[in-house]
């Protein structure tokens, strides 16, 4: 008593929340499917291509992807708006132009440019005739998808708070194509930093000593960075622009280091004075770089209280840098290193301490105490670069214990470590050898003795089926030619990354376990993540070049997940790119038309590789046929002197389904089949024992893998069979809808019921016309579009009513009650329930009316009537409890069955 009351059974808040978020997920499930397939239809040759987005553009998964907004909560408006651009109501063309001219501030621009539908022609136009003031200038350079030359613009006349608004790019300004649902599933992905173009950069430079940080990093590009530091007239700016960088910037600020560097060689050549004054001098300099070489000879008081900084040291030639660095001492080295650690740890965080300690490495610089500490206090933030800093190895224990544990997965550094001890001799017993090391460093040096060139792989077999071999034996192996897929196994939690880096055969081993527990595991964003990872690692090294990577990668998504993620700027996006195309150019051209929309379908559930995925299978000419039928009506029509029923065309899809019905009816026995529809002429004779003459399945498993096969051709047959064989078009929402719903494909069935509406009505079938809106009412329901699933189930039940059907009336009254339910509209709920029960009586399904009964009882306890409520918990128990004979949905009636007496009881429970 004064609880709050509990949610209904099915249709409470925290039952609908689990809905919308899986509806949602599903959502964007779909829309990643395609988006991958997109980017692969975007490879091709331009007619290629075409016809490609055309066929993606027809399947149920473009359906799918449509984004899911949650009816209830008022959670539609709280989400961003990610309608297409001409379905926004916000203001356009002029109005939008004036708009923009009256906003206050820059914020107001950024939410009145989000609603509105952006003509950047009619921007500029007005733009040039009179030209935007600063406010919504700083709103419009903001926009990602603001067109170059239009950006030129806005800067000319030159005003600095404009400029400066270019890095809001990095942020969510993006355009209306770009814009994703805030209501994700997962984790949105980073935004990466984009490069400015020449265009822009040739306006910004002359100006380079008055922008702001966050649009210094942006101009600090890698192979452009020479010129700002040239164009500055202040270098303390852009230093301090550097220093306050993150780590997500450090390929901007060493590119900023390089540049410097460049200069100060080219013009302080080997002179030592000259560069210890520098690096005395340039982190405090308040002038140009030019300006700072040009007076070193003068003197500047109190610069040498100054130590050096290490930053600049680095960049002097070897020779150099090595005198300098000897005439040091330790706690002067520790001076010298300040800025790379600073009181955060940001700078070791970036690993630019790490470089420093490569590049010394370099000059021939001795080992020193201070470079331990740093690499061993680096190491803790970013130990992928300590395999350049091996030579310090024996200095410090603590680093000594690190680089070990490191070289476990790093076979680069386990060499260069294993080279610094003595060589022992070849062991007796390798094997039994290896047994005894828990070291990778020392189980690499007893290989290297006892068996540099042949590994004994059958007797480690053999002994590791005895007794595990330690891992770190197990890493060593790794890096092998011929390491097995059994040792692979054995590594506990190993990381697909790592592995990767160990050597050819254990990256192939990876790349073919890249996805958790099923294909659709990869769209989540730690195993995309990952997957990329993995692929990256083997290019960068050069383990595989790329089609072998394509060959050996599953599921068949990682790799397009992987390409679709590469960035313009990357240098390997071409390679990668050529190959992928050659593969999708080549399986199209051999398969024909029809070839996307069938792709479509088997992305989601494919296992294998990307060959795998796109090599030719049984069913493809049937796709292509009936895509090229669908394309050409006029070839549907049946020859005058044929006998109907007999086109090959007919045949053909009677033939289809004979193999569907069957699969469908040993997957879902208790599934409710429609009949065979067609003149009686056509339908499937009967054998010799008087069955159906239909096919027979193994197993489980191979209906499935049929029904995976035809499954992909639905739209087409819905096509075609609407103009040759109506019935079945009619009959196919009913037909797949079990097969639908166990693959998450319930989108598919709202473009193939309203197809057999449409079908049903051209040929005044009304009971199929019935069926079908019926069909589409339960798919709009599952979907969770329940304001539209309400007319469809309201036309049925008028239909079922005309032609008394009492069974299709009782199913689709529990339908538009249940909807009714859903959207809390409970007084026509229970009114429609009400009616449905004697539907159930005259149609002899008891389950059915418990479950009306159930529902019936959960409208009612809204309503406040709970003494009918309870009486209706009571039948829905007897009827369900009272039907338990196997037949049915077995755990549907036990859910139901434990919902109504879960509510009873909370109903008639003594409140004292």
């Amino acid at each position: 008593m004064g609880g709050p009351e509990p949610a209904p059974y099915g249709s409470g808040a925290g039952a609908a929340a689990r809905g919308d978020r899986a509806r949602t997920a599903a959502a964007h499930a779909a829309a990643s499917w395609l988006s991958m397939l997109r980017w692969a239809a975007g490879l091709l040759p331009p007619p290629a291509r075409a016809r490609a987005v055309a066929e993606l553009d027809a399947t149920g998964l473009s359906v799918a992807a449509a984004p899911f907004y949650p009816v209830r909560h008022g959670m539609r408006a709280a989400l961003h708006d990610t309608r297409p651009v001409d379905e926004r109501q916000g203001p356009s063309g002029r109005e939008l132009v004036a708009a923009l001219r009256s906003v206050e501030t820059a914020v107001d621009g950024d939410r009145l440019l989000d609603a509105a539908r952006v003509d950047w022609d009619v921007l500029a136009a007005a733009h040039a005739r009179d030209p935007f003031p600063s406010v919504p200038s700083r709103a419009l350079i903001a926009r990602r998808d603001c067109p170059d030359p239009f950006i030129v613009a806005l800067l000319t006349p030159w005003r600095v708070e404009v400029a400066n608004r270019i890095a809001a790019r990095q942020k969510n300004r993006t355009g209306p194509a770009e814009r994703r649902s805030a209501y994700r599933a997962h984790t949105a992905p980073l935004v990466h930093c984009h490069d400015l173009s020449d265009e822009i950069r040739k306006v910004l430079l002359p100006h380079v000593s008055h922008l702001r940080t966050p649009l210094l990093r942006l101009l600090l590009a890698p192979g452009k960075a020479r010129e700002v530091v040239r164009a500055t007239a202040r270098l303390d700016r852009l230093l301090a622009a550097v220093d306050h960088g993150d780590h997500g910037h450090l390929p901007r600020i060493q590119a900023f280091w390089d540049a410097v560097g460049a200069e100060l060689r080219d013009t302080l050549g080997e002179d030592r004075t000259a560069w210890t004054a520098v690096a005395r001098r340039l982190t405090r300099h308040k002038g140009s770089l030019r300006e700072l070489l040009d007076t070193l000879g003068d003197p500047v008081p109190g610069s040498r209280k100054h130590g050096p900084d290490l930053r600049v040291l680095i960049q002097a030639p070897p020779s150099v840098l090595t005198a300098i660095v000897a005439d040091l001492d330790d706690a002067a080295l520790e001076r010298a290193a300040e800025r790379y650690v600073g009181d955060d740890r940001v700078r070791t965080a970036d690993g630019l301490l790490v470089t420093a300690l490569a590049q010394l490495e370099r000059a021939g610089v001795a080992p020193r105490r201070p470079f331990a500490r740093w690499a061993h206090g680096a190491l803790a933030h970013r130990p992928g670069e300590l395999a350049e800093v091996a030579w310090l190895y024996g200095g410090s224990p603590d680093l000594d214990g690190s680089l070990i544990r490191l070289a476990r997965l790093r076979p680069d550094l386990r060499r260069r470590l294993a080279a610094a001890h003595a060589q022992p001799p070849p062991a007796v017993d390798p094997v039994a050898e290896l047994r005894e090391q828990h070291d990778a460093v020392r189980a690499q040096l007893v290989l290297d003795s006892s068996c540099p060139d042949d590994t004994p792989w059958p007797r480690l077999l053999e002994a590791h089926a005895a007794e595990p071999l330690p891992e770190p034996v197990l890493w060593v192996l790794a890096s092998r030619p011929g390491f097995p897929a059994v040792l692979a196994r054995a590594l506990p939690g190993a990381r697909t990354e790592d592995l990767a880096a160990q050597g050819a055969d254990a990256a192939r081993h990876a790349l073919a376990h890249l996805a958790g527990r099923s294909p659709g595991d990869v769209l989540d964003h730690l195993h995309a993540s990952t997957a990329g990872a993995t692929i990256h690692s083997i290019r960068a090294r050069g383990t595989l070049d790329d089609r072998t990577v394509l060959d050996t990668a599953r599921p068949a998504a990682v790799p397009l997940l992987y390409g679709r993620g590469l960035l313009p700027g990357d240098r390997s996006r071409d390679a990668w790119n050529s190959a992928c195309a050659e593969l999708f150019t080549d399986a199209a051209r051999r398969f024909g038309p029809g070839f996307w929309h069938c792709l479509a379908h088997r992305l989601p559930i494919c296992e294998g590789t990307l060959p795998e995925l796109l090599a030719p299978r049984p069913g493809d000419a049937l796709a292509s046929r009936l895509h090229r039928l669908a394309e050409n009506p006029n070839r549907l029509a049946e020859n005058p002197g044929e006998p109907a029923g007999t086109s090959p065309v007919h045949v053909l899809l009677e033939r289809y389904e004979e193999r569907v019905r069957a699969a469908t009816a040993l997957l879902h026995p208790d599934a409710d089949l429609p009949g065979a529809y067609g003149p009686p002429d056509v339908r499937r004779s009967p054998d010799a024992h008087g069955s159906p003459g239909i096919h027979a399945f193994p197993d489980r498993e191979a209906a499935l893998r049929l029904l995976d096969a035809e499954g992909e051709n639905l739209p087409l047959v819905a096509r075609v069979a609407s103009t040759v064989r109506p019935g079945l078009a009619i009959a196919l929402p009913r037909l797949v809808a079990p097969y639908l719903r166990e693959r998450g494909r319930i989108a598919e069935l709202v473009p193939l019921a309203e197809s057999a509406r449409r079908t049903a009505a051209r040929v005044a079938d009304c009971r199929g016309e019935a069926d079908a809106e019926a069909a589409l009412g339960r798919a709009l329901f599952l979907l969770g579009r329940y304001e539209e699933g309400v007319p469809a189930c309201e036309r049925a039940l008028a239909l079922f009513h005309d032609i008394g059907g009492p069974h299709g009336a009782a199913r689709t009254s529990r339908d538009l009650g249940r909807v009714l339910l859903f959207l809390h509209r409970f007084p026509e709920a229970a009114t429609v329930l009400e009616r449905s029960r004697p539907l159930c009586r005259e149609a002899d399904l008891p389950l059915l009316e418990g479950n009306v009964c159930l529902l019936l009882g959960h409208a009612l306890r809204h309503l406040g009537r709970t003494a009918e409520a309870a009486t209706a918990y009571r039948d829905a128990v007897a009827l369900l409890d009272g039907n338990g004979d196997g037949s049915g949905d077995g755990s549907g009636r036990e859910r139901a069955l434990d919902a109504a007496k879960r509510e009873l009881d909370r109903l008639t429970a003594d409140p004292t």
